[in-house]
């Protein structure tokens, strides 16, 4: 015979209150006496071990199963310069490769700026072009924008994000490397873009 569960302390309890009460300790369990020693030395009871069901191979996986959240870590943009030997690299940096193309990203939203940026190379690739100079600008200090009427624009954000889409698809196949400028063509806020000729 089970023992009965313990009443609660304190003032008489309504019949509604006696009822809920046997309702949440009707699944009680009495703790074995080692555990009872543990909670009493203040040890805290060890978890039960949960059974793992085997996978039935005849069930398909549930739609259900949690899945881990997806990493919102941003990868870090390529490193300038790799996949070319070091005096392209020197020559690109100095600026003393012909710029056979253009394009200016202010004042574009990040969405704008991209579809362009990739829709250019695309195009300069189509062409046979071996270097471009992509425009960002530098970005305006945060201070600049305070009532925050252009989010995307004029804040470094386009300085930034071009080298990581130069580094995915549709773009990597069609880039060889790239170099923030030299000073007369725009220092920090532009990049030379070697553009992977077709063979």
């Amino acid at each position: 015979m089970a023992p009965k569960p313990p009443r609660p302390t304190g003032p008489p309890l309504s019949d509604d209150d006696a009822n809920l009460w046997a309702e949440v300790m009707r699944d009680a369990r009495a703790l074995d006496p080692a555990a009872r020693r543990r909670s009493a030395d203040g040890v805290p009871p060890a978890a039960p071990a949960k059974e793992t069901p085997a996978p039935d191979a005849a069930s398909p996986p549930s739609a259900k199963q949690p899945q881990s959240p997806p990493s919102r870590t941003r990868a870090a943009p390529p490193t300038p310069g790799v996949g070319t030997d070091r005096r392209t690299q020197v020559r690109l940096r100095r600026g003393q490769i012909e710029i056979d193309a253009r394009i200016d990203l202010h004042g574009r939203t990040q969405q704008q700026a991209r579809a362009s940026l990739e829709g250019f190379l695309l195009n300069s690739a189509a062409r046979g072009h071996r270097c471009v100079l992509v425009i960002t600008g530098k970005g305006s200090p945060r201070g600049d924008d305070a009532a925050g009427f252009m989010p995307d624009r004029d804040r470094g954000v386009l300085r930034e994000q071009v080298p990581r889409w130069l580094a995915l698809p549709p773009l990597a196949q069609h880039v060889v490397t790239w170099q923030p400028a030299a000073r007369q063509h725009g220092g920090a806020g532009a990049l030379y873009v070697l553009v992977r000729r077709k063979k």
